[in-house]
């Protein structure tokens, strides 16, 4: 499972799976919650990934801490755009 936490939007993504292409999406905004979390499907219907906003006030400190470190840049940095001309 890796970790991976974005500062600036604190959104953390909690993958499950390396080996599925993800296919389907399924929101979940729970009043009790008062964020959003969403599921992530591979194609054989496996979970493989949640994603949690508001993800300093939901999850635990020390496991954003661990996140922060193993931090995969690919998956939540900005698109890598030229500058303009």
């Amino acid at each position: 499972m890796r970790i991976l936490y974005d500062k600036q939007t604190d959104t953390a993504y909690l993958q499950l799976s390396d080996d599925s292409e993800k296919t389907r999406t399924h929101a979940c905004d729970p009043m009790e919650v008062n964020g959003e979390i969403n599921l992530d499907f591979g194609r054989d219907g496996e979970l493989i990934g949640l994603e949690i906003q508001q993800a300093k006030r939901l999850l635990p400190a020390d496991l954003l801490a661990a996140a922060e470190r193993k931090r995969i840049s690919t998956r939540i940095a900005p698109p890598n755009v030229p500058p303009p001309r």
